[in-house]
């Protein structure tokens, strides 16, 4: 390290690093940045008079960023970052992860600024379900409102196989989402990834041959490149679902671009053509530098080039006595 790096926490779950986050350390460190992966199970918060301190196996714990893949698996770890996120630089706030993992409160959210999703319901049971498919007209997907990689969606030709389906995939509860079909891109989307407000790079997802997802398992992705209403569209959505790092499925529909759900973490894989953990690791480090002169990072507007590099603060050893505190 050349002590002009910064002390980075990268948060994960339970058990070993995945490739993403090996990949992110490493890249951290050929930036001369110290980064340090925890658990969130290894992590606390300590409350006195001088407010939340960050603490690691019971020690306080000094940083200048934090970078996390937690979402709804991991909330006392949300717990512990939102105690401590307005005094410690980070991508993505609590409020914007546990939005981002309930599907229908993130469809509400981009409704709400003009970004182009499939009609959605939330129904609570099987009246509901039959009533907004006959709406909407089948077929119709069926999912769990807080599912991922296409686990737990089904696509139902009519009210027989409606309510059949819907059985089969009430695991975790009796409320599910009906959503029109977007017949023209079954077997296909965009994933893409959009940093600090811009997009970086996007991938086509194909499903196996007959499956009308194209995020489940065996999908095969190839590097995409989007129009200039597509780009608008996911930096839009960004900008509504308050992600700072985010990755989204596209839909090519009849009449444009839809976003079919937002991801808090991206991953990595599939991306070979670009190195993602450029306009990251660009992102912490100007936020950690607006946190240090209380100034705010600026939304990011479509056509500007990526963040300037900023210049690195003097960094100290990760743990020791000092609590963090809040910038003057």
């Amino acid at each position: 390290m050349n002590g002009s790096g910064l002390r980075l926490l990268i948060i994960i779950g339970d058990g070993p690093a995945n490739d993403d986050i090996t990949y992110l350390e490493e890249g951290a460190r050929r930036r001369g940045h110290l980064p340090l992966v925890v658990s969130w199970s290894e992590l606390s918060v300590a409350l006195d008079e001088r407010g939340p301190r960050l603490c690691a196996d019971g020690l306080p714990l000094a940083v200048d960023g934090i970078i996390h893949q937690m979402s709804t698996d991991a909330l006392p770890g949300l717990t512990v970052l939102g105690a401590v996120e307005d005094r410690i630089a980070h991508l993505n706030s609590t409020a914007a992860v546990l939005r981002s993992a309930d599907k229908f409160a993130t469809h509400v959210r981009l409704a709400a600024y003009g970004v182009p999703t499939p009609a959605t319901a939330f129904c609570p049971g099987d009246r509901e379900l039959r009533i907004f498919a006959r709406t909407y007209g089948y077929p119709v997907v069926l999912k769990q409102p807080d599912g991922a990689r296409g686990a737990e969606v089904a696509l139902a030709r009519g009210e027989d196989e409606l309510i059949a389906k819907a059985e089969s995939i009430r695991g975790r509860g009796r409320p599910l989402l009906v959503q029109r079909f977007v017949a023209e891109a079954a077997g296909r989307n965009h994933r893409v990834v959009v940093v600090g407000g811009r997009f970086v790079a996007a991938v086509e997802q194909t499903g196996r041959p007959g499956d009308f997802r194209s995020n489940g398992p065996g999908d095969v992705c190839r590097p995409a490149a989007l129009t200039a209403d597509e780009v608008s569209v996911v930096e839009r959505t960004a900008r509504a679902a308050g992600l700072d790092l985010m990755s989204a499925d596209l839909l090519r529909g009849r009449d444009g671009p839809v976003i079919l759900e937002t991801n808090s973490f991206p991953a990595f894989g599939g991306f070979g053509h670009v190195d993602l953990r450029d306009p990251v690791l660009d992102l912490i480090e100007r936020k950690a530098a607006a946190h240090r002169t209380g100034t705010a990072v600026p939304v990011a507007l479509p056509g500007r080039r990526p963040f300037p590099r900023e210049e690195r603060v003097p960094s100290a050893p990760l743990t020791g006595e000092e609590p963090v505190t809040a910038p003057a």
